[in-house]
């Protein structure tokens, strides 16, 4: 059983959608957290991280988009200020989408055609992690004559259902800890509490 915590309700909703996916069946129980913000992610996360484990959940993943710092600094954040103080004992995931999550569906860019249909992508992305605001990068080519216009809260988890995952994998090196806690139970974190 799973228990995904993110910075807002739709990263957690997409990275549910990718779990199911990666796993190959739906009848995985998931909870989730999204928070309304990183820093209530940081502050509310140890304790959403040990109730989940009441509940039930042994496999963790944690998602804090990167936002131009340093991956490495978001990793361990994500360690100092949640994994560590929840005294939870698990397989954890401290999972930093390069810039944002968004990254990854400008890797698979014509997936979104399957939710916003008159979508056409003119253009193969192919390093989707050096753009700098993936989410806005998606904005801008939504206005282009594209009807909905693409929204993060309401398309992310339906795009993630289209998503190609090994492109993305491929692309995406920040999409891998994902893919190993789920196909091989692997997470990136190793900590045990008493």
């Amino acid at each position: 059983m799973y228990g995904v915590l993110g910075e807002d309700r739709s990263d957690t909703d997409m990275l549910k959608e990718l779990i199911f996916s990666l796993a190959g069946e739906r009848s995985l129980t998931i909870k989730t957290k999204g928070y309304s913000s990183c820093g209530e992610l940081l502050t509310k996360g140890a304790r959403q991280v040990a109730m989940f484990r009441e509940l039930g959940c042994n496999k963790f993943v944690i998602c804090y988009d990167s936002d131009r710092d340093n991956p490495a600094n978001r990793k361990a954040s994500i360690i100092n200020r949640i994994i560590r103080p929840s005294m939870t004992n698990g397989v954890f995931c401290a999972l930093v989408p390069i810039q944002e999550i968004e990254a990854w569906i400008l890797g698979d860019l014509p997936a979104v055609s399957n939710i916003i249909t008159g979508w056409v992508p003119t253009r193969n992305i192919l390093h989707p992690e050096e753009e700098n605001d993936p989410k806005e990068f998606l904005e801008k080519l939504s206005r282009k004559n594209q009807r909905p216009r693409y929204s993060h809260a309401t398309h992310n988890p339906r795009i993630a259902k289209y998503l190609n995952l090994a492109i993305v994998e491929a692309k995406c090196p920040s999409f891998r800890p994902l893919v190993d806690i789920v196909r091989s139970g692997l997470g990136n974190v190793a900590l045990k509490h008493a």
